[in-house]
């Protein structure tokens, strides 16, 4: 369960988002950059959040990251002892380290692979492990559609857009605050911006997109006496990945409704409610 599945089960909670906080409008489209190659969607989208990461580890060293969701994924693969194979034999912990002899090559290299790109795919396939708890079909399988789709998305990022920050925080969790939802971590904090990442043909905030941004500001409204990395944002928004636009909105929006107190109490009950055991 996560912040994603608490407002997916909470229909209370997505009208009352939807009744007080405004979602923004797009007012002009711009051409889509990076066309999908292939129908993967979900599996193009999340490996190319491991992609993004990478290139901003590279851009700015030191980057504070959280550990990989791929490896509480492998993890619990050989924690249950997961039926899950990789063509050749090959052992799901011999599979994440040449991934991740792939990540530091880029590193130090900053050369994209066709072998990393492979990569991050099964890192996506690894994430779904943990999501899930269920393995996935085709470990160590790489399309050339989903290769060449990764790679126009890694040309596609405005590099000076996310270029100039001074503190970069990279898939950030909310401390306390997202164990109050089961589980929330984010794509990415530039500065004072949260920035979630979509992989999306289309370029629309649609409702979930801006549920989940308002549900983040709370997250680390509420995990800001505790950590010192969060606070209130002075922006959120959104990168499309397939048009190569940062989109940024003021985070006033959120914090500065007249109702924004009352629905952050009522966001924390209603969590805790959601997520208690039942007697």
């Amino acid at each position: 369960m996560s912040l994603t599945s608490f407002l997916g089960d909470e229909k209370r909670a997505r009208i009352l988002i939807d009744q007080t906080f405004e979602r923004p409008s797009l007012e002009q489209t711009p051409p889509r950059r990076a066309e999908p190659q292939t129908s993967n969607y979900a599996l193009i989208g999340t490996a190319f959040d491991y992609i993004l990461r990478f290139w901003l580890e590279r851009e700015y060293p030191g980057t504070e990251s959280q550990p990989w969701v791929a490896h509480q994924g492998l993890s619990l693969a050989e924690t249950v002892d997961m039926d899950t194979t990789v063509p050749d034999t090959v052992s799901l912990g011999d599979r994440m380290e040449t991934i991740e002899q792939a990540h530091q090559a880029y590193l130090d290299t900053g050369e994209l692979t066709d072998e990393l790109l492979a990569g991050t795919l099964d890192l996506a396939r690894f994430d779904w492990i943990y999501r899930s708890g269920s393995p996935p079909e085709d470990l160590g399988k790489a399309a050339d559609g989903d290769i060449t789709d990764l790679r126009q998305l890694y040309d596609t990022i405005p590099a000076e857009e996310f270029r100039g920050a001074e503190r970069v925080l990279l898939n950030p969790t909310f401390g306390s605050a997202s164990r109050l939802v089961n589980g929330a971590d984010a794509d990415l904090i530039l500065d004072d911006s949260l920035i979630d990442i979509k992989t999306v043909k289309d370029y629309t905030i649609k409702p979930d997109y801006w549920r989940q941004l308002v549900g983040y500001a709370v997250l680390a409204d509420l995990a800001s006496d505790e950590l010192d990395s969060m606070s209130e944002f002075s922006t959120v928004g959104l990168y499309f990945a397939r048009h190569g636009v940062l989109w940024q909105t003021p985070a006033a929006e959120i914090y500065g409704h007249e109702k924004y107190d009352q629905f952050k109490s009522w966001f924390q009950e209603m969590a805790e409610k959601h997520f208690s055991p039942s007697v």
